[in-house]
């Protein structure tokens, strides 16, 4: 991934990403080990390469990348016992911030969902030429057993929130007029932001860092109200 972003740019990364997405969407069962314990090629392949995307997103691909400097450091082909992904996992937990540990046991030690929506986008426009845009956004955690029981777990987890302009033709990329991450909690609530030019489209993990199986709601056509604030 850091080789197609580094070569290729972001948006040919982002592309490739959905791409391999698009398995996500074949219904089928939730009910799945940790990927700490995966056994077969849709997750290795598909869940662990989006977990570690995730991390990379969240405490910067220069903290992954030490982890797994550490880890091949530490083992070589003749080092016995050999490595396993509990090894992995300490590594990827000694770089992360103590903030961001319910994350790394979120996307590596558990089969966790999350349901995240954008239920509404509204925007005016302000006296200052700035723009205030008022999302509702619904959220849901879960956690889903190998023989798929379903558990809703408790949140308050950093998310993105991203703003976004009109496109300059059909086709191109969006400008990206606000993404930051917000400590977000399960169910309804209100989130208000300025951004300094007119909008489209607006939305919660609009880049999809998450495992959530429903990804068109992520992200809403922003209505303009015509009353100025």
């Amino acid at each position: 991934m850091q080789v197609v972003e580094k070569t290729l740019g972001n948006q040919h990364l982002l592309r490739y990403l959905f791409q391999m997405r698009q398995e996500y969407e074949i219904p089928r069962s939730r009910a799945a080990p940790p990927l700490l314990r995966a056994n077969n090629a849709f997750m290795n392949y598909r869940k662990g390469p989006f977990a570690l995307f995730a991390l990379r997103n969240y405490i910067g691909k220069d903290r992954v990348n030490e982890a797994l400097r550490k880890m091949l450091s530490k083992y070589s082909a003749a080092s016995l016992p050999l490595p396993t992904t509990l090894d992995l996992y300490r590594e990827i937990q000694a770089v992360t911030p103590d903030s961001l540990h319910y994350l790394v046991h979120d996307l590596f030690a558990a089969n966790t969902f999350w349901e995240l929506e954008t239920k509404q986008a509204v925007a005016k426009q302000s006296e200052k030429d700035t723009w205030q845009v008022t999302l509702e956004v619904e959220t849901r955690k879960v956690t889903v057993d190998s023989i798929g029981i379903e558990t809703n777990l408790p949140m308050h987890d950093w998310i993105d929130i991203g703003v976004y302009a009109p496109r300059a033709e059909r086709g191109s990329s969006a400008k990206v007029l606000y993404l930051q991450k917000h400590r977000i909690n399960y169910g309804k609530q209100i989130i208000i932001l300025h951004v300094p030019e007119q909008l489209a489209r607006a939305g919660i993990d609009p880049n999809h860092l998450l495992i959530d199986l429903d990804m068109e709601d992520n992200v809403k056509r922003v209505k303009i109200e015509g009353i100025k604030v």
